[in-house]
């Protein structure tokens, strides 16, 4: 009795693997459906995203502060509600830019800034701090430049600059202003 209860159990454990073995090689040959995302539908989102950038020697270079990141793997564009970037170079007065959303281009090359866009950078010596403040911006992150083609508003100090585009470049102080350029000066000390 007991060796046919043996031989009833290895019977049925073999049909099970048999089966089961069946039923699994049926299903690898069976074509997949990819679901493929729907264009402009992002693959991924993050909340509260922070993201560091190193340089070569492993230096923090900037810090990016977002409530929320969508990746889209179509255009490997990014999009960024609510960023702020920080630079945390030693040599350079901190500079930090911030809007209300922003899509990152060419893999970090090129970011377009939009809605309440502000950029400040802190005093250094003898400089007073600057701020710019526009609705639409332009930056080129590596290369510490920024442009816009919309009014913006400039204040250095007591200094109060108006105009309808400007481009800075970070590195070397350099800041235009043009189209309707209105100010206020503050009197020299």
């Amino acid at each position: 009795m007991r060796d046919r209860l043996t031989m009833l159990i290895a019977a049925v454990l073999l049909a099970v693997v048999t089966v089961t073995s069946y039923w699994y090689s049926r299903e690898m040959r069976r074509p997949t459906v990819r679901t493929t995302a729907t264009p402009g539908t992002p693959d991924f989102i993050v909340d509260r995203v922070v993201l560091t950038q190193f340089d070569d020697r492993g230096q923090a270079r900037y810090k990016l502060f977002a409530e929320e990141l969508s990746y889209f793997n179509e255009n490997d564009d990014i999009d960024l509600t609510r960023p702020r970037l920080v630079s945390l170079l030693p040599d350079q007065p901190q500079l930090q830019a911030s809007s209300a959303r922003a899509r990152v281009t060419n893999a970090g090359a090129k970011v377009l800034m939009q809605g309440d866009v502000l950029l400040q950078r802190a005093a250094a010596g003898e400089r007073p701090a600057l701020t710019i403040r526009t609705e639409r911006m332009t930056a080129i992150p590596d290369e510490e430049r920024f442009s816009s083609e919309v009014p913006v508003t400039i204040e250095q100090g007591g200094t109060r600059l108006a105009g309808e585009a400007m481009e800075y470049d970070n590195l070397s102080r350099v800041l235009t202003v043009s189209g309707g350029l209105r100010g206020e000066m503050a009197p020299a000390r």
